[in-house]
């Protein structure tokens, strides 16, 4: 990919000359030592069920950190899938209100059985724009976003985009697919969008105009 003048290329936080950047990198991005709850989350792994699709436990980590970070009050996740991923996003904080919508599929009660070990996990087996358009437009605005298992990772985005708020993340999984990667390129351009980071699967896309607009490649 061709990087322009605001575009950095970075692995560790050299070249990066924002403190608020060059911290998220090094502190939460980069950050391998275990959390207080990866341990307690392990079980719960192991329970879910296999056969549905799941993120290396690394990716889940890193949206731990990212939560713990951020601290949102309301997470939305869109494509469940097994719910490991729900699990992490959910155990960082109790006080945290975590929504994940998926299309109906035979698996369903298995998922939301091994969901209710958490309690502020509301699964939502539905429609899934039709949930996410329902949820923006009665103003109950996600400060973190999770594009997770699902086909319609660029409706669903491109439905919440325009109800960003200065303090919401969106974090897209597998942006290695060559779809995905040139839709990359024009989100991050998006009025709307402001800081970015791309790593190999992982995209994270802010919203606070205050910060100057820039592209991380990791």
């Amino acid at each position: 990919m061709k990087l322009t003048d605001n575009r950095w290329l970075t692995g560790r936080g050299f070249g990066v000359h924002s403190p608020w950047a060059y911290d998220l990198i090094e502190n939460v991005i980069n950050e391998h030592l275990p959390y207080y709850a990866y341990e307690d989350l392990y079980p719960f792994w192991e329970k879910a069920p296999q056969y549905l699709p799941q993120y290396p436990q690394s990716r889940d980590e890193l949206l731990f950190r990212l939560v713990n970070r951020f601290n949102p009050k309301f997470i939305l996740e869109v494509g469940t899938g097994a719910g490991v991923s729900t699990g992490y996003l959910a155990s960082v904080s109790r006080s945290s209100r975590v929504v994940t919508v998926d299309v109906p599929h035979p698996a369903e009660k298995e998922v939301r059985r091994n969901l209710r070990k958490i309690p502020n996990i509301e699964y939502i087996s539905a429609d899934i724009l039709k949930t996410i358009d329902g949820i923006m437009e009665r103003g109950d605005i996600p400060q973190f976003v999770h594009i997770a298992h699902t086909a319609l990772w660029r409706e669903a985005t491109e439905a919440i985009i325009p109800y960003a708020i200065p303090d919401m993340v969106i974090v897209v999984e597998d942006l290695g697919k060559k779809q995905k990667k040139e839709w990359w390129n024009e989100i991050i351009e998006n009025e709307r969008t402001g800081v970015t980071f791309q790593m190999k699967k992982v995209g994270l896309l802010f919203f606070d105009s205050r910060m100057t607009k820039q592209h991380y490649v990791l």
